[in-house]
């Protein structure tokens, strides 16, 4: 076995080896590759995640940060909520059902590894458009679903998106969010010397082997060997027995520590554990439990066998802790103990196969360096050519819009996940964000995942800023406070310098938004590498992405601000600055020069006061509905509102009574960052005007909605009226419009992001 066979470079070699003060063993050169991975050791990222770490103050809303299997908010005084982003892009590629299901598995995993239950799921997903994507869009969607609905977690939001760098790199970003009393708190620091470690769950096969350090951390090349035995596969049902089995092991209260079994399996389970509870162990590889009996010791630190967990307890506490996994009908293998000399020990045959530092296993990379970069001061979009903006022009414009991918119904994917098990869902998919109720508190939870990757494609940092702003918006709308964030970062490659600078920027961004919004980001993940290099020798990266996962607290779940129009007789109001941003809109790639560009840096104190007159509005009951705008503007923004109402017969009147500066075209399709639509009743708009004044936020009446017509209608001016029917507008955002391309995103079934609720 070489440096070059498990992954690592010939500097990091050098350093393995002066550290160790000897030439490793081939089970020790295997742990160390899979450890110092990027995927497990973010030595390409760990220093810039440092940017993330909220001041002090935004801190003590954390239960638990960076560092542990998922990050904590405090809720209330009896509950805190934990929740993480977690990514399996590459996997996901190579075998689509089972990369996804894994996903699922894993981020339900972590969330159980902190002692909280989990209680929903969300997924952020990103695929191509061309041939591949049929093939790994349905194969992602139905491993979801079979994992998700079959284990028994509600999956209650999400969204998609499509581009041509994800055609071979999709990317599947799942969130899971968990529950716990304080006093349930527990992670992988309370293992004590002389404790046992146990391995509960399923038997250990051959799966997953390499995936940390050779799939997910590299580009992929379509020319390697197959790859499908690096993906690991899952089995709900034992998952399912595995979280109930640990809740009630926990539940006991003889369990010191947890760590689940996920990227690089024992190695990296075992290491963290140990590094975290500041102990060495002793693992006897022929105790563990396998399904493939011919497993060297090597294979069975690196396996990635799905469904298992590591658990440390004491002698005298194993035989209580056995009785717990028989009753879930769960193995059970004693195959280490703690000790006092901070090595990490693998035995086989009664000889040690492998002796080294945790500190150089978990802490030991070289870090790639991370200079914050400066950010352009002024960033106001790129200017982008447009049409006069004719009657008959916007509403072709219109059309386009409501039918690209990005903006049209995501039904075809929630409906194929459970999104009502364990009924406390009070929102679901299809709105700006869902809301639960949680057993025992006057307070609902909300929860979003979001981050179009479009503003991203240009200016990386923009991108990382406005996927902050568009999940807290999303909370806002629906009347929740923002609690905490959770990230997921993608990228490239890291060996390109202006794929790192853009990886550095992505995040610089994010951390600017939570700073921005006095949100405090608990956690993430990062996933490189996504590349693939093509038939023809060219490199294919994804654009920047950063994922944003958020949570919030709703006073009152039972009256959550809906997106859809109440009724008749309510005025819409567009409240934030109308900038015309088009450089990285949908309007530009459905029907301008078809490029994505540079998109506009919000003005974060004016972001700030968009996002308070919406929660005064709502709170004092002005605002009946809202939505923020997003993908396709003000336009799609009023289009949703109008599709999702409950009453058909709507009709929308929208005028604005002069041609504003820039024309029609910028005021309706711009994706300006921080702008909502909002429908209040006309004896309160005088209010909520006044308190536009008084918070010097820019908004004004577009419109108004009627009783009967079941029309969409832009007056003009002199330049006459464009209108829709309903039946028409919904059709295409179905993707039920007969000239859809049968292989276009959407055609037939929908497309794009958790749209307005059908």
């Amino acid at each position: 076995m070489t440096p070059a066979d498990v992954g690592l470079t010939p500097g990091e070699y050098r350093h393995l080896a002066a550290s160790l003060g000897r030439e490793p063993s081939d089970v020790e050169l295997a742990i160390v590759g899979a450890l110092w991975s990027e995927h497990c050791s973010y030595k390409s990222s760990k220093q810039a995640l440092r940017w993330l770490a909220p001041d002090p103050a935004l801190a003590q809303r954390l239960a638990a940060g960076p560092g542990d299997n998922a990050g904590a908010i405090r809720f209330s005084d009896r509950r805190e909520i934990v929740f993480k982003v977690e990514s399996h892009n590459h996997p996901s590629f190579v075998e689509p059902f089972s990369g996804a299901a894994t996903g699922v598995g894993g981020i339900i995993r972590d969330v159980l590894a902190m002692g909280a239950e989990p209680i929903c799921l969300l997924d952020s997903l990103r695929f191509g458009t061309g041939p591949e994507r049929p093939r790994v869009e349905s194969g992602v969607v139905s491993g979801i679903a079979a994992y998700g609905n079959a284990i028994g977690v509600p999956t209650v939001g999400g969204e998609v998106a499509y581009g041509p760098g994800y055609e071979q790199n999709p990317l599947v970003n799942v969130m899971c969010v968990g529950q716990r009393a304080p006093s349930a708190a527990v992670n992988a620091s309370g293992a004590h010397v002389g404790d046992h470690l146990l391995l509960l769950g399923a038997a250990t096969g051959r799966d997953g082997i390499g995936g940390a350090s050779r799939l997910a951390s590299r580009a992929l090349d379509p020319s390697e060997a197959d790859q499908r035995p690096m993906v690991q596969v899952g089995d709900p049902l034992t998952g399912k027995l595995l979280v109930e089995a640990v809740l009630a092991a926990l539940a006991t209260g003889r369990v010191h520590a947890v760590q689940d079994l996920g990227a690089s399996g024992l190695s990296s389970a075992v290491a963290e554990l140990a590094s975290q509870s500041r102990v060495g162990v002793v693992l006897d590889v022929d105790q563990v439990g396998l399904r493939e009996p011919a497993l060297t010791p090597g294979e069975i630190m690196l396996s990635e066998s799905q469904e298992r967990m590591l658990l440390a307890v004491a002698p005298a506490d194993i035989e209580a802790v056995a009785a717990v996994a028989g009753q879930w009908e769960l193995p059970l293998w004693d195959v280490g103990r703690a000790t006092a000399d901070g090595l990490l020990v693998v035995q086989a045959g009664g000889r040690a196969l492998a002796s080294l530092p945790v500190p150089l296993l978990t802490d030991g990379v070289p870090l790639r360096e991370a200079v914050r970069p400066e950010r352009a001061a002024g960033r106001r979009g790129e200017p982008v050519s447009v049409p006069r903006g004719t009657a008959e022009e916007l509403r072709e414009m219109w059309r386009q819009i409501m039918r690209h991918p990005d903006v049209a119904s995501h039904a075809h994917v929630y409906r194929q996940y459970d999104s009502m098990v364990k009924a406390a869902t009070v929102v679901g998919p299809g709105a700006d964000a869902a809301v639960l109720r949680l057993d025992g508190e006057e307070a609902g939870l909300a929860v979003v995942v979001d981050g179009p990757a479009r503003w991203a494609a240009g200016d990386a940092w923009t991108g990382g800023e406005r996927a902050v702003l568009e999940a807290v918006a999303n909370l806002v709308v629906v009347g929740a406070e923002p609690l905490g964030l959770s990230d997921g970062i993608n990228a490239g490659s890291p060996d390109d310098p202006a794929t790192y600078r853009q990886l550095l920027e992505l995040v610089a961004g994010v951390a600017e938004g939570a700073q921005a919004l006095a949100v405090p980001v608990t956690g993430g993940n990062v996933s490189l590498y996504n590349q693939t290099r093509t038939a023809d020798g060219r490199v294919e990266s994804i654009w920047p992405t950063a994922i944003i996962g958020a949570v919030g607290r709703h006073p009152h779940p039972d009256r959550v601000t809906p997106m859809a129009l109440p009724g008749p007789d309510v005025e819409l109001w567009r409240l934030g600055a109308a900038v015309g941003d088009l450089g990285a809109s949908v309007w530009r790639l459905a029907a301008g020069d078809g490029q994505v560009g540079v998109a506009a840096a919000p003005d974060w104190p004016l972001a700030r006061r968009v996002m308070s007159v919406v929660a005064v509005g709502i709170a004092a009951g002005w605002i009946l509905a809202a939505h923020d705008v997003s993908g396709g503007g003000t336009a799609a923004a009023v289009t949703e509102m109008w599709l999702a109402s409950p009453h058909p017969d709507l009709a929308v009147q929208l005028s604005l009574g002069e041609v504003p500066p820039g024309g029609w075209v910028p005021w309706w399709f711009g994706e300006d960052p921080g702008v909502v639509v909002v429908a209040v009743r006309p004896v309160d708009a005088p209010r909520l005007a006044a308190h536009l004044t008084e918070m010097r936020v820019p908004g004004r009446a577009i419109g108004r909605v009627e009783a009967s017509g079941a029309r969409l209608q832009c007056d003009l001016g002199v330049e006459g009226a464009a209108s829709w029917d309903r039946s028409e507008l919904m059709r295409l955002w179905r993707g039920l419009d007969p000239e859809m391309a049968a292989g276009e995103p959407g055609a037939g079934s929908g497309g794009g992001g958790h749209g307005a609720v059908e």
